[in-house]
């Protein structure tokens, strides 16, 4: 009787104990896991507003905004180079330097050539496109793999090269390519730049893809020096006597794609001083309209920008109405072919966005000569009369 009366508050204490440890790691548990939730700092873009960068002791974590969902990210990295670094659960898991890439979109072949990272890619998408010479070069060579279509790349060649990554654009949906690597463990870094709305948003994505590489310093530095071009032309060219009037776009399958009033054209627009009819409207995206409607609101425009003829000729021969157009009129019409493959390639689409200093620089030189006597088109040239002849 008397043993059991012992043995009672012998289990009382040593139950209350083993509680008491369990609430002590429990909270020392939880204070370790709002250390790890807590950065020591962070880098908010100045312009762009997809992604942040988050840096904690022993890793980073990059956050991609979701542009149609703001209740939560489009994506989380977690970056680290120590692999005894302990990370927090969820997200991707990605160690940094990364060595090899595979690239489903071209506008970061400049973003990679200008951090010294172009031998990172070992696979690409639509190689004929490609307008980069020492990618061609090194497709030709075999350095490179070609993984066709981008919108549904081979999967088996990808899975083959067993890139560190895969670079891809995303969409308000996933794709079942990215979930097929996923499922197979490669991570994919999604692409979203081009849903920001001004030239300085987008090519600030450098600091996002420099984080991969361990280069954000050499990446804000890239940034500064753009960003100071862009904005000392912007603010040579704001008080120009006679704003030039613009239309941008061309016909399409009969409609005439022209950019919303907060879409990247129109803010490119706004900074090259040029004036654009729909410079106040609330769009991001583009707006439809017919041929007629465009002969009526930009039909005694100074600049068109955009256009996808070579020559006037082409113009004539595709749709008479476009030779009604006082811009035509006037030889003052423009297209994006000034750095163009026989087989398709067009740098517009690859450095531009890197470039935007040069973006403008091509607009305020097309439409205010005067003030940048020197410089030579980058991006865009003039129509020619007729159909240039091929080199034989």
């Amino acid at each position: 009787m008397l043993l059991q009366k012992t043995k009672a508050p012998l289990l009382l204490f040593t139950c209350t104990f083993f509680i008491l440890a369990w609430g002590c790691r429990q909270g020392e548990q939880r204070k370790h896991e709002n250390e790890l939730e807590k950065p020591h700092s962070t880098v908010l873009p100045n312009y762009a507003k997809g992604f942040q960068i988050d840096y904690f002791n022993g890793y980073k974590k990059v956050t991609l905004h979701n542009p149609w969902n703001s209740s939560e990210p489009y994506a989380v990295y977690y970056l680290y180079n120590n692999n005894s670094t302990t990370l927090p659960t969820g997200g991707t898991h990605i160690k940094t330097p990364i060595s090899t890439l595979s690239v489903n979109t071209f506008s970061y072949f400049s973003f990679l050539s200008l951090l010294d990272e172009d031998d990172v890619i070992i696979g690409v998408t639509d190689g004929f496109r490609i307008y980069n010479p020492a990618i061609l070069d090194r497709l030709k060579l075999g350095e490179v793999t070609d993984l066709g279509d981008p919108f549904q790349p081979n999967i088996e060649k990808t899975l083959a090269l067993k890139p560190d990554a895969i670079i891809s654009s995303a969409y308000a949906q996933r794709d079942n390519y990215s979930e097929r690597l996923i499922q197979a463990g490669f991570p994919i870094i999604y692409s979203l730049e081009w849903m920001e709305n001004s030239p300085l948003a987008r090519a600030e994505w450098i600091k996002m893809i420099a984080t991969f590489f361990d280069k954000e310093e050499l990446a804000d530095s890239l940034f500064s020096s753009i960003e100071h071009r862009y904005l000392e032309l912007q603010e040579r060219v704001k008080n120009v006597s006679t704003p030039r009037t613009v239309l941008s776009g061309d016909n399409f399958q009969g409609t005439w794609y022209i950019p919303g009033g907060k879409s990247f054209n129109a803010t490119l627009f706004h900074d090259a001083s040029l004036d654009y009819r729909y410079k106040n409207n609330s769009e991001s995206g583009s707006i439809g309209l017919d041929i007629e409607s465009v002969l009526t609101q930009f039909g005694k425009v100074d600049y068109w920008f955009g256009c996808q003829a070579d020559s006037y000729a082409e113009l004539a021969e595709k749709d008479a109405k476009y030779l009604l157009l006082h811009a035509v009129k006037k030889r003052q019409v423009f297209n994006n072919h000034n750095r163009v493959t026989s087989s398709g390639g067009n740098d517009y689409f690859e450095s531009a966005i890197a470039n935007p200093d040069l973006l403008l620089s091509d607009l305020v030189k097309a439409a205010y000569p005067e003030l940048l006597p020197h410089y030579e088109f980058t991006y865009i040239k003039p129509l020619e009369e007729t159909a240039p002849r091929e080199k034989k």
